[in-house]
């Protein structure tokens, strides 16, 4: 990639997570980059291409993220989910680039609705396999399935970056949401 496009990535990125997709324009990035508008057009054909490619730069660092942590026991990758989540707190009121896209998800352009709702289940396979190991363990409660547990902390964790958003307790609030579903799910 070009400097002017990983820079533009980079400030979008910024911009998106905190005002979200509807809240920047290309001009607002070529602002931010130092460059003219048109520039942008040479390595985004459109805003849409743009988020496309942000989603597609998310899913790659989460992946990459998900194999970082997959030595950890069960109830620590969650617990480091949810850090994940509350790293983005802690920079100016962001949320991740997911919380964001999917707070906007009604005014997307279709196609990076589709690719977001391939993120989404990604993130909610992932959690399902987390459950699931823990459940085998005898850590978590079977009383409910992987799949509704892990729904339960997707909608936690995203949900829980929103709410930090508005006080003042920020990545804490992320970390007590953790400590409070991993109470909620032990056996």
């Amino acid at each position: 990639m070009t400097g002017t496009k990983n820079a533009a990535l980079r400030e979008a990125r910024g911009l998106l997570q905190q005002f979200g997709y509807n809240g920047f324009s290309f001009q607002h990035v070529a602002d931010a980059v130092g460059v003219r508008k048109p520039s942008l057009y040479q390595h985004f054909e459109s805003k849409e291409a743009l988020g496309r490619a942000l989603l597609a730069e998310y899913a790659r660092s989460f992946r990459e993220w998900a194999q970082t942590v997959a030595v950890f026991p069960p109830r620590e990758k969650l617990a480091a989910l949810f850090e994940l989540y509350g790293a983005f707190a802690q920079r100016s009121a962001q949320v991740c680039p997911l919380s964001t896209l999917l707070s906007d998800f009604n005014s997307l352009p279709k196609a990076l609705r589709a690719e977001l709702r391939v993120l989404v289940r990604f993130q909610e396979t992932w959690l399902e396999g987390v459950l699931r190991e823990g459940q085998r363990a005898k850590i978590f409660r079977k009383d409910m399935s992987a799949r509704e547990l892990a729904h339960l902390a997707l909608s936690l964790g995203l949900g829980a970056q929103l709410g930090a958003r508005s006080g003042s307790r920020g990545a804490a609030q992320l970390r007590a949401a953790a400590r409070d579903f991993l109470r909620l799910i032990a056996s």
